[in-house]
């Protein structure tokens, strides 16, 4: 099963070009994954990753390598990396399926409520600022019939509500716009590529356990209260429990 996804992805990582302005050594590198020698692929792939220059086709053949390593967690945050290109997207997203099929042990995941979905939506489509434009623009209309009634050009008590309205709107799309900024600043999603690592109440070793997070598991980072503790990371399991935990082994999307 795992050479048939091999087949199914390598031919597209091998003929998209996919922005990677270092198209020989690209090359170089998928011609070590196909000859079957994937720990120089990785150093190979991971030295374009280091200048700059990623793409959505870097990232599938960096999760087929990983897979190749026998490092599923590795693989699947690639993977997922891949899925924000879009033409990698679809191809990504079926490697992933199977990647999550193959870890021993799944994580409890509990749905996102309506409004973490919105935000999430914001920042990864319409974008805080975006949001912030839009609800300029409706208070820029209110003030501007605001004004226009000021100077009589139009009936300031037939416009009112409208005004009113216009400025409400506007103010609280900013104002929308400014939380999005704020989660999408403090918080990003992360894989847990170890094997598996505790996950404690407070950031000591003899804090009482929380959970035991495994290799493959989604977590969300705080980086905020993560800066507060050196050497230890302020998680969210899945399941919605929170606690400290070893940055070892976390690759923050």
């Amino acid at each position: 099963m795992m050479l048939r996804i091999l087949l199914l992805l390598i031919p597209l990582a091998v003929f998209s070009q996919d922005a990677v302005a270092q198209q020989g050594a690209f090359d170089k590198a998928n011609n070590l994954l196909e000859n079957g020698s994937p720990m120089k692929a990785m150093s190979a792939y991971r030295s374009i990753k280091s200048s700059g220059d990623v793409s959505g086709a870097l990232y599938l053949n960096m999760g087929i390598t990983a897979m190749q390593l026998d490092s599923l967690g590795l693989s699947k945050y690639y993977f997922l990396k891949a899925t924000e290109f879009s033409t990698t997207r679809k191809k990504a997203i079926e490697a992933l399926d199977y990647v999550n099929s193959q870890f021993s042990r799944q994580s409890a995941i509990l749905p996102k409520l309506p409004w973490d979905r919105a935000i999430d939506w914001i920042n990864n489509e319409l974008t805080a600022f975006g949001l912030f434009l839009i609800g300029f623009l409706f208070t820029l209309a209110g003030l501007t019939l605001l004004y226009l009634g000021w100077l009589n050009k139009i009936s300031l008590s037939k416009t009112f509500s409208i005004q009113l309205t216009l400025i409400l709107i506007g103010s609280s799309l900013a104002l929308l716009a400014f939380y999005a900024d704020y989660v999408n600043q403090r918080y990003d999603g992360a894989v847990l590529i170890s094997s598996s690592q505790r996950v404690l109440e407070t950031p000591d070793e003899d804090s009482p356990l929380v959970s035991i997070a495994y290799e493959g598991y989604d977590l969300t980072v705080d980086h905020w209260e993560s800066e507060s503790v050196e050497g230890w990371t302020y998680v969210r399991l899945g399941n919605g429990q929170y606690g400290w935990t070893k940055p070892d082994g976390i690759k923050v999307l």
